[in-house]
């Protein structure tokens, strides 16, 4: 069993015992590497062709999301490997890895953990037609998005719901997950969420795992601060983080 590192994203297979493999998936998604820590469509291909196709294979998730068209493309290429798949969340799959989340025939979240959800976005740049054009655009990715959640949704839950959830943008704890997915919760892990990157900062945080992200930069530069929930507390706590960037 490697190492799970929150600090760097990677990707990697290993051979975990018999006829189980384990593939990584830490840092965002992307169609093409701009960093080392990106996790790409070609490299799970690739991965994928190491094991056998109905190998059990475990899925290890510490991402922010990224490209529409490389977590499908994931989403995809896992969905077809015949082997069982369980998959773990192990800090946050927010956005398309939460998508890529949903191939798992088991999903684990820890209390401490989270899903989240939201609709597609990105920047456009055009005259009118081209934005309406992206708009519609973007409205198939939605669809795609909650048919993905509607698949692994507990009875009950429509695909209406999840588009309203998504338009909320809406995270998930371990507790909450399991109300809305067919997940397994289970308890506290010491790894918890910490948030790195770029894209987290578009997403609407939730205080908890604000300031748990906060407490661990902290930690790394030996500096004691202990925020609280207020307002002004939370205010700061944000613009902390943005300095220790």
């Amino acid at each position: 069993m490697p190492v799970l590192n929150l600090d760097k994203g990677r990707l990697e297979v290993k051979n975990k015992a018999g006829n189980i493999a384990e593939l990584i998936i830490f840092g965002e998604i992307s169609s093409n590497r701009w960093a080392d820590s990106d996790v790409i469509p070609s490299d799970v291909n690739d991965l994928l062709g190491e094991i056998g196709e109905n190998d059990a294979l475990d899925i290890y998730i510490n991402s922010p999301g990224g490209s529409v068209f490389a977590g499908i493309a994931i989403y995809n290429m896992l969905a077809r490997h015949k082997g069982h798949k369980r998959v773990f969340i192990e800090g946050y799959a927010a956005s398309i890895a939460s998508v890529i989340a949903m191939v798992g025939d088991e999903i684990i979240v820890p209390e401490n953990a989270y899903l989240m959800i939201h609709k597609a976005w990105g920047f456009v740049v055009g005259n009118a037609d081209d934005l309406r054009e992206q708009a519609d655009l973007y409205e198939r990715f939605d669809t795609t998005i909650a048919n993905a959640y509607t698949e692994k949704a507990k009875d009950g839950k429509t695909f209406d719901e999840f588009l309203d959830l998504m338009k909320a943008e809406t995270w998930f704890d371990g507790f909450t997950a399991k109300d809305y997915f067919n997940v397994t919760s289970t308890e506290e892990i010491d790894i918890a969420a910490c948030l790195d990157g770029e894209l987290y900062k578009n997403y609407r945080l939730p205080k908890n795992l604000l300031m748990n992200s906060i407490k661990i930069k902290d930690k790394k530069k030996g500096i004691q601060e202990d925020f609280g929930t207020s307002e002004m507390e939370l205010a700061k706590a944000k613009l902390n983080l943005l300095i220790n960037l």
